[in-house]
């Protein structure tokens, strides 16, 4: 049977030649693919630039999926929407892996040299404008300059400088013209070489007559070997007169040695009988010194302004009585009676000097802390014809400031533990430190001597003042200075 139904127009399809336009192709309505893995891709660069995670579903149309993507809110989605405080999943994974390449992970620690010399306007210093000019490196450059003046500091306390005074002594002994003293003090158990050699070597290239040691040679620390080999290391040892400072130990012990010798082996401390077994000479009563016919007498400041008789006569008394009582069996006076002794026989010595002592014999008192002015004042007021008291001393020789420790360029010393002076001590004049200076009749000279004081425990260095060693010429000529006053004052 033949198929006689017609077909119709829309449903008949118009054929095509076989050069007719290809049909624009249209998408699929629903797309099936099979299923895909999920795959992560994370490349390098900036966070920004890594995309986010791509899933495929399966069984959803490509077009249906990427029109949710857009729907922020899905109201037309069918979906609940997103709560707001969620990540996604895809930005949790990024959030999760570092960038390889991060600024901060990867951040190189600076040096103390790029951080110094970093001075332009966005650096931790900021370029210095003087005068119309920009000074760069300026930190880095103070940070030399302050390296430099630590080295310069460090070797100059290791420098010994010699400093010559010449002292117009009027009415002065022919024997004694020229005659040098050499002034040291404050060592302070500091060394200048291996066991002293280098000061030791610069003291003997001096050709002294006399050495005065004027205290804190040992120090606080009560460390003697530093003086030791000072007095083994110099070629005269016995020509050292010495005298203990305020912070050397001593000058006795607390309790009396229990041995069979001397006074000075049972009362006097341990680094005393040291210098005094080496050849020097210990100065805690009135010495004299023998120079052809003349005379040098050497003191200590104590016995100054003293009474020669009733001072002998009290220590006698005292002497009498605790003999009497170590009779009695009191053991105080016991262990007290050997000190007695011993500054009886101090007494005793100091009484023979005041009867022996003339006035064309040169008097010197050696002193570590300056006296006051009216303590040396006051030595001239007493008269000694009758061998009652010393005369004022023609010289008086000082250490313990130390020229000041620190002294500043310009303005001087810094300051000294003197609460007598003027600004309580700070920024002294220069004769109230160092140098030679006069009150009344008597000359003063004071030494900067070799190390720091031991009062000052914070200023443990010298800046701008070098070690100093002093050389003092005695003379009886007037200096250049005082003769052309003398002539213009004759004019």
């Amino acid at each position: 049977m033949q198929d006689t139904e017609k077909k119709s127009p829309e449903t008949e399809r118009p054929r095509q030649g076989r050069h007719a336009a290809p049909k624009p192709a249209v998408e699929p309505a629903d797309p099936v693919e099979k299923d895909v893995p999920v795959e992560e891709e994370v490349l390098l660069g900036e966070e920004g630039e890594i995309p986010l995670r791509r899933k495929k579903k399966t069984g959803k149309k490509a077009g249906v999926a990427s029109g949710n993507a857009k729907k922020s809110n899905g109201k037309h989605s069918g979906k609940k929407p997103r709560a707001k405080g969620k990540k996604k999943r895809g930005a949790k994974i990024l959030n999760a892996v570092p960038p390889l390449f991060s600024d901060k992970k990867f951040h190189r620690k600076k040096s103390l040299f790029e951080i110094m010399s970093a001075t332009s306007e966005d650096g931790p210093f900021k370029p210095l404008r003087i005068f119309g000019h920009e000074i760069r490196f300026w930190p880095l450059f103070l940070l030399v300059l302050l390296a430099m003046l630590v080295g310069v500091i460090v070797i100059s306390n290791g420098n010994v400088t010699v400093v010559s005074e010449q002292v117009t002594v009027v009415g002065l002994p022919s024997d004694l013209e020229n005659y040098s003293i050499l002034v040291i003090s404050d060592m302070n158990g500091k060394r200048f070489g291996d066991q002293q050699s280098s000061l030791a070597r610069q003291v003997d290239s001096l050709g002294y007559n006399m050495i005065l040691c004027v205290g804190d040679m040992v120090g606080s620390d009560g460390d003697p070997e530093p003086f030791y080999e000072f007095l083994e290391g110099i070629s005269h040892p016995e020509r050292v007169y010495f005298v203990a400072g305020d912070s050397d130990p001593g000058p006795y012990v607390e309790v009396a040695r229990d041995i069979q010798g001397t006074l000075q082996q049972i009362v006097l401390e341990d680094w005393i009988l040291g210098a005094i077994e080496r050849g020097a000479n210990y100065v805690d009563a009135p010495v004299k010194v023998s120079v052809g016919s003349s005379n040098v007498w050497l003191t200590p400041s104590n016995f100054l302004n003293v009474e020669a008789i009733s001072y002998r006569e009290t220590w006698r008394e005292q002497m009498q009585q605790e003999e009497d009582g170590t009779i009695s069996g009191l053991e105080s006076d016991y262990n007290s009676l050997p000190f007695t002794s011993y500054r009886y026989a101090l007494a005793q010595k100091f009484y023979d000097a005041a009867n022996s002592i003339s006035s064309s014999d040169l008097l010197i008192c050696l002193s570590h802390i300056v006296p006051s002015d009216g303590f040396i004042e006051s030595a001239a007021t007493h008269d000694n014809d009758d061998g009652l008291y010393l005369f004022e001393p023609e010289l008086i020789v000082s250490g313990h400031y130390c020229g000041g420790v620190w002294k500043i360029p310009v303005l001087g010393a810094f300051y000294v533990p003197n609460r007598m002076l003027p600004r309580y001590g700070w920024f002294p004049a220069k004769e109230d430190v160092n140098g030679l200076s006069k009150i009344g009749e008597s000359q003063v000279y004071l030494t900067g001597g070799l190390s720091t004081n031991s009062k000052l425990p914070f200023l443990f260095f010298r800046a701008f003042n070098d070690p100093e060693i002093n050389m003092l010429t005695l003379t009886a000529k007037l200096p250049d200075n005082m003769l052309e006053s003398a002539v213009w004052t004759g004019n």
